[in-house]
């Protein structure tokens, strides 16, 4: 077993529920984890359950910030931890913190592997600017391995220049005993009301696309009744709010705000019926893989690797994106067809579990950095 540390998502959340089920999950299988991240936390909590896992947790005001005196400071962050411990890989989020580990590294004396997951990239016609370019060459430089979280992100870096003889598709991946267990115990004060409730989470930016589920919405509520949750917030939600009264429907639809784990998933499992995800842009949205886990058959755009979990037909309806008139007719056949539609949410939770489960994907991370190992002393 490895000695890894882990630095946290560089969006600039600090310590995600995600990262840390993922660090929980590589100590079960036996790793010597240590967690690097910024100072906040995505749920409260968070970093009492790394403490409880035997997992030890380093906070730092540098570690996601941009800039030459940040990469200083967090490079020397990173340093201090790995002179306390011999470790073997360092497992980083993000080109940013790819080059601060690349740095450290540099100063001790066992060279540890250095593995970079890419969660996020630009869309396509960003590909070309410099910030862009700068990047793949900071991921090529400082990465050993470069762990792409699906084949569509893994096409578009080799395409655009990425290492391809680096870059390994490893999933975005759901806890699924945390999961049940956390969808058991967690209460949320939500009404379902009357009718199917159809739910959307997401950040609420023009990019995740909900003014086309509000549009669609407006289509299904001729034909039948029904509740549309919005769950999220952002600088949209006026436009929104407005457009659901400009179509009629305010009624209808609950803007519920930001909902955080463990309490997402109680709505996920216990409040919807059907969930859709109308983004315009994605690359492999964890939203998809917890419906998966809810067993809630799914209306989802077609857009980045959606269509590696969602299979058209099986778990749930693959549409276009902007074209709320396709969403529409998923949602009405979900809703019309009660029966296929919780056989669809029942093959969601079975694809999840044999594709997207962490105890496969830290399984597949224990390979590669075994693999990666073994190659850098060979």
């Amino acid at each position: 077993m490895f000695k890894v540390l882990m630095i946290a998502s560089s969006s600039g959340v600090g310590l995600t529920y995600h990262l840390t089920r993922l660090s929980i999950g590589l100590k079960k299988k036996g790793h010597d984890v240590i967690v690097l991240s910024g100072p906040r936390e995505q749920a409260a909590g968070l970093s009492a359950e790394l403490t409880n896992a035997g997992i030890e947790h380093f906070r730092s005001n540098y570690i996601d910030k941009k800039g030459c005196w940040s990469v200083y400071k967090g490079k020397e962050e990173i340093q201090r931890i790995l002179k306390m411990k011999n470790f073997d890989v360092i497992h980083a989020n993000g080109a940013t913190h790819a080059l601060k580990a690349y740095l450290a590294a540099e100063s001790v004396n066992k060279k540890p592997v250095r593995v970079t997951s890419v969660h996020s990239i630009p869309r396509e016609n960003h590909f070309q600017n410099l910030r862009w370019k700068l990047m793949v060459n900071i991921l090529n430089k400082c990465s050993d391995i470069i762990l792409p979280v699906s084949n569509y992100t893994k096409e578009r870096l080799i395409q655009h220049g990425i290492d391809i003889q680096k870059t390994r598709t490893i999933y975005n991946s759901i806890d699924v005993e945390a999961f049940d267990k956390d969808s058991q115990k967690a209460q949320v004060n939500l009404n379902k009301g009357n009718g199917p409730a159809i739910v959307c989470v997401g950040n609420l930016t023009e990019v995740k696309g909900q003014q086309y589920y509000l549009m669609a919405a407006a289509k299904v509520l001729k034909h039948y009744p029904a509740r549309f949750y919005i769950i999220g917030d952002g600088p949209l939600r006026p436009y929104l709010e407005d457009l659901a009264h400009r179509l009629g429907i305010e009624e209808n639809v609950v803007f519920t705000g930001r909902i955080h784990w463990p309490e997402i998933y109680y709505v996920l499992s216990n409040i919807a019926d059907i969930c859709v995800s109308s983004s315009i842009s994605e690359n492999f949205p964890f939203y998809i893989l917890e419906c998966m886990a809810a067993r809630k058959p799914i209306a989802a755009t077609n857009v980045g690797g959606v269509s590696e979990a969602v299979i058209d037909g099986v778990n749930g309806y693959l549409i276009a994106p902007k074209d709320p008139n396709s969403m529409a007719m998923a949602i009405l056949k979900l809703i019309e067809e009660p029966y296929k539609a919780r056989k669809m949410g029942m093959e969601g939770r079975r694809i999840l579990e044999q594709k997207f489960s962490t105890d496969l994907i830290t399984s597949q991370l224990s390979i590669v950095y075994e693999s990666a190992l073994k190659e850098k002393h060979s």
